[in-house]
C-alpha cells in the first residue's frame, strides 16, 4: 500500500540537496579511482619504479638483520638504582 498524500514534486524539492551530495560524492570517488588507475598506468612503464633490485642489479629481498645475541641489550633498558 501506498500513501495516499504522497506529492512527487514537493518530495523532489525537499530532497534535491542530498541527492545532489550523493552524486556529488560518487562522482569524487569515481575521479578518485580513474587518477588512481592514471597514476599506476604512468607508472607501468618506469622500470626503475616496478623493480626490487638496488643500483648494482642485484636482487635486493633479503632483510636487515640484528647482529646482537637475544637477551644481551641492555641499552634498551636503564638498569634500576636505589
Amino acid at each position: 500500500m501506498s500513501a495516499p498524500d504522497t506529492n512527487i514534486g514537493i518530495q523532489e524539492k525537499r530532497h534535491r540537496p542530498a541527492l545532489l551530495g550523493i552524486k556529488g560524492a560518487m562522482l569524487f570517488g569515481a575521479l578518485m579511482v580513474i587518477g588512481l588507475l592514471g597514476l599506476n598506468m604512468m607508472n607501468a612503464g618506469d622500470p626503475d619504479a616496478v623493480t626490487n633490485t638496488d643500483q648494482a642489479g642485484t636482487a635486493a629481498t633479503a632483510a636487515q638483520t640484528d647482529v646482537y645475541e637475544p637477551g644481551t641489550n641492555s641499552s634498551a633498558t636503564p638498569l634500576a638504582t636505589d
